[in-house]
């Protein structure tokens, strides 16, 4: 373990684990690097405030010029001044910069991947994260904290005009919508295959870029909706999945 003096902020659930996707996605970093961290757990109500007083960056803007924060977001106080980080890929694109690892097979992100990282980031945002909500909205309302489902709520149906209860798809249309994502992951399956690596992640068996992003998203499947969504995944592709994220679990410690 490198010690170092790192702090994640991520988003509270009710359960004893996070859920976001996007927070997964750099914890994995972190644990996989060995870089010692503390947790700091931040509603989604009060991400903006927090990240504002900390001068965190925001990560993109609203419509109407407002800056729009996001988890996840890092502070380093490794180094002096601080390092003050907000969005998935740049934090694990600083780590790998300031805590490079001896071994360069064990590089997360090597500059030469990253446009290949970006569209394989670009097909699980279109093709999966984004179809996520019909099938999982109410999974996802039901593990936030009493305080984010109120945000939640107010937030989604204003971008949708519809009740959330509204947003979920029942019946024949659920198990379309299912079967489109599960389109998504043979894709995905046949492009590990095709890559012919001695192990069950992308690279084989050392973490890449890819694999935080896609062991994130299915954190958040294994958490959020372990009784749906994740019974199909892992039944999916001859239970590739399952044996993907057996191949992750000495990276899922939450510090």
């Amino acid at each position: 373990m490198t010690a170092t003096n790192i702090t994640l902020l991520d988003i509270p659930t009710v359960l004893p684990v996070p859920f976001s996707p996007n927070t997964w996605k750099v914890r994995l970093a972190l644990n996989y690097k060995k870089l010692s961290y503390q947790t700091q757990w931040v509603e989604t109500t009060d991400i903006a405030t927090v990240c504002k007083s900390l001068g965190i960056p925001p990560t993109s803007a609203l419509p109407d010029g407002t800056p729009k924060y996001t988890l996840p977001a890092l502070v380093d106080n490794t180094t002096t001044p601080p390092a003050l980080l907000s969005d998935s890929t740049p934090i694990i694109e600083y780590l790998e910069r300031t805590y490079p690892d001896p071994d360069s097979s064990r590089a997360l992100s090597p500059p030469a991947s990253r446009a290949l990282h970006a569209l394989f980031e670009y097909h699980v945002a279109q093709s999966i994260t984004a179809q996520l909500l019909p099938v999982m909205v109410m999974h996802m309302f039901d593990r936030k904290t009493p305080r984010d489902r109120i945000h939640f709520r107010r937030r989604t149906e204003a971008a949708f005009g519809r009740k959330l209860e509204d947003i979920e798809l029942r019946g024949k249309e659920r198990e379309e919508h299912w079967k489109k994502i599960e389109g998504a992951f043979d894709l995905l399956a046949s492009f590990m295959q095709a890559g012919s690596c001695a192990g069950e992640l992308f690279t084989g068996s050392n973490l890449s870029l890819a694999d935080c992003t896609l062991g994130g998203l299915l954190l958040a499947f294994r958490y959020v909706s372990p009784d749906e969504a994740w019974v199909k995944v892992t039944s999916w592709n001859d239970g590739k999945w399952t044996r993907y994220m057996a191949a992750l679990e000495k990276w899922t410690a939450v510090e």
